[in-house]
Order: structure tokens, then sequence, then C-alpha cells
């Protein structure tokens, strides 16, 4: 591809980028203010400053919005995992990735109830990151260094793992574990943790 047309597709991208995150800014104003079910995409694309072709352009819903926050929590924690590999422990490494993922930055706790139900409707929809394999390498190290069971094959303590904190954080989505969203993430880790330590 010609320089000329690498920095034209360049510059294409970044302003494609730029509009999801205007869109992906408006919806959640407009989200914490409304809730999902009363916000419609006219007036997401209006508080962005786009038509709603734009919209459609970048999502095909305004339940999409919801999972890509989900998504790229995840792929961050894909970027962060050779640090996370060096923390102390297991349960350590663990919960420093479940608070990156639920705690994202801008995202008030609202959004996040709404974008862990929304996955519990929509799971297979973040395959290409899967929580599994996410947690396959922090499991692996812990297994090599003799912190972890070993008797169970790592694969499946990544999904218990996975499964376990998920089901947690899920149910207190739904309200039924409380308010305190630092108290869940921590009994989920716990939780999760007990049950592939080594005895």
């Amino acid at each position: 591809m010609p320089k000329k047309a690498r920095r034209t597709a360049g510059r294409r991208e970044q302003r494609s980028q730029e509009t999801r995150a205007n869109i992906r800014r408006a919806a959640g104003k407009l989200i914490l203010t409304k809730g999902l079910a009363n916000t419609t995409v006219n007036e997401i694309a209006a508080a962005a400053g786009v038509s709603k072709g734009t919209f459609y352009l970048h999502f095909k819903s305004k339940e999409d919005l919801i999972l890509e926050y989900a998504d790229a929590r995840l792929r961050h924690v894909v970027a962060i995992l050779p640090q996370l590999l060096l923390m102390g422990s297991v349960r350590d490494s663990l919960l420093e990735a479940v608070q990156v993922v639920i705690k994202g930055k801008d995202w008030h706790p609202e959004i996040v109830k709404l974008a862990l139900l929304k996955i519990a409707e929509s799971y297979d929809q973040l395959r290409a990151h899967d929580l599994r394999n996410l947690f396959l390498p922090l499991i692996e190290l812990g297994i090599g260094r003799g912190e972890l069971r070993t008797d169970i094959p790592a694969p499946i303590l990544a999904s218990f793992v996975a499964d376990t904190i998920y089901c947690c954080l899920r149910n207190w989505g739904m309200g039924l574990m409380g308010e305190d969203l630092d108290e869940v993430i921590d009994h989920s880790v716990t939780l999760a943790y007990d049950g592939i330590r080594r005895r």
C-alpha cells in the first residue's frame, strides 16, 4: 500500500475510533440518567452529534455499546497480563485482573451492572476474549510455582475461576449480593481461589 494511502487509512481509522468513543460517552450519560430500556438510538445519536445512520455504522444496537465496554476491559487485561504474571500470588493477580475488567475508569457502577447482565444474555459474543483463556496463563504459572492444585488440568481450573467470579458478579448485577462492589469482587476471587489452591 502506498504511503499516502496508508496515512489516509490511518486518519480514517482514527476518526472512526473518535466517533465510536463519542457515541459511547453520550450513551453512558443517557443510560445512567434514563436507563437502557428508556434510552433510544435517536437520543444517543443526537447527544453524540452524529446521525442515526452513523450510529448504526458503528454499532448494531444500543446493547452492543454495553458489550463493547466489556470487551474493551477484557482486551485491556490481555495488554497488562505480563504485569499480572509478576504479582505476588495468583490470588493477587486474579484480584487485579477482575478489578481492571469490572471497574473501568470512566464507567459508573450502574453501567457495570448493565454490562454484566447483558453479557449474561450474550455470553457467546465475548468468545474472542474468553475469560477462561484470559485466566489460563495465571493458572499455569500458579501450578508451576506449586501454589495451585495439580490434580485437575489447568484449563478446567481456569474455567472454574472464570465461571465462579462471573456468577458472583452477575448476581451482584441482579441485586442478589449486596451493594458494595469491592466486597463482592473480593468475595468472588476468594471463593474461586479457595477452589484451586494447593491443599
